[in-house]
């Protein structure tokens, strides 16, 4: 019999994760929840139920078989499964959760693009800035981001007021941000797998994202992604090594990473293997690696 999962979708946890004090659940209404559920590739399937709100309804009780998932276990998340009558199971920390998806996390595994740091503070920025980049200007990303989102450029090493209040805002708050060189993005990549509580690592195939110039996510090719033998390597040995240092850190789950394919000044290309981690589910996570690395997931309770 085919698996039939309830989704519980908090596709805005990177929101709770940057500020858990200050998170008031839920941010996405259910319209724009079906909206972002229907550009996942394969992950939902047509029997599969979304759960929102109107769950509660008595009238319509959940069939005892759905198999609960969530987009990141988040503890507004747990919360809102238990409401809905689902015994979530063992789930990462908070604090776990905060570490891993962070880009100082991921910036601690190395950088893929020369010149890339990342800064506490506004006197290493700007030493950053007066670096020279190899393209000529830079990118700044906060901490916790995601779709591409909460991010500025800056030419030239100078940065407006404008710019200068967005960093400034990010250090008072405790978070960092990652400078890289600003590239001409050729084509996005991901890799995904499922990491168990013992370690061990489930792994998917490369996917092609496509995105804006910006990194910010539009949709999943279902198309088999044109990488060469040597970017599929480098992404099957950042996904491992990835695998194995939020194994460290306390995560357990599903997880990606981002890459892509960058032009040179020179006018070649080149490839940056990790440019992102998520520790969560994706947009394009491939529903066949959650059943080939789940066996067992949690139930409703009573079920």
């Amino acid at each position: 019999m085919a698996t039939r999962i309830a989704w519980l979708l908090n596709f805005d946890a990177e929101l709770e994760l940057q500020a858990p004090e200050r998170y008031r659940a839920p941010r996405i209404t259910e319209e724009r929840v079906h909206e972002l559920a229907a550009r996942t590739l394969d992950l939902i399937a047509p029997d599969d139920r979304v759960l929102t709100d109107a769950v509660l309804d008595p009238q319509r009780p959940l069939p005892a078989d759905l198999q609960l998932q969530m987009f990141c276990p988040t503890p507004s998340a747990l919360a809102w499964a238990t409401k809905l009558g689902f015994s979530p199971g063992p789930a990462p920390s908070l604090t776990v959760l905060r570490d891993v998806n962070s880009r100082r996390f991921c910036a601690a595994l190395g950088h893929g693009l020369p010149g890339s740091s990342f800064v506490l503070d506004m006197p290493a920025l700007e030493r950053q800035l007066q670096l020279p980049s190899f393209t000529g200007s830079y990118v700044l990303k906060r901490e916790f981001s995601f779709a591409g989102r909460e991010q500025r450029r800056v030419q030239d090493g100078v940065f407006d007021d404008s710019t200068r209040g967005f960093c400034a805002r990010s250090f008072a708050r405790g978070e960092g941000i990652q400078v890289e060189p600003w590239v001409q993005r050729l084509a996005d990549f991901s890799r995904h797998g499922y990491l168990m509580p013992d370690g061990s690592v489930s792994v998917g195939p490369t996917r092609e994202q496509r995105c804006d110039p910006f990194g910010r996510y539009l949709g999943m090719s279902a198309l088999a992604a044109d990488v060469s033998a040597l970017e599929d390597g480098a992404l099957a040995s950042e996904l491992l090594r990835t695998g194995a240092a939020l194994h460290a850190a306390g995560y357990f789950g599903p997880f990606g990473i981002d890459a892509f394919r960058y032009r040179l000044p020179s006018g070649g290309y080149a490839f940056d293997a990790r440019c992102e981690i998520n520790a969560r589910f994706t947009m394009g996570y491939p529903r066949a690696l959650l059943l080939e690395a789940v066996t067992a997931v949690p139930v409703r309770a009573g079920s």
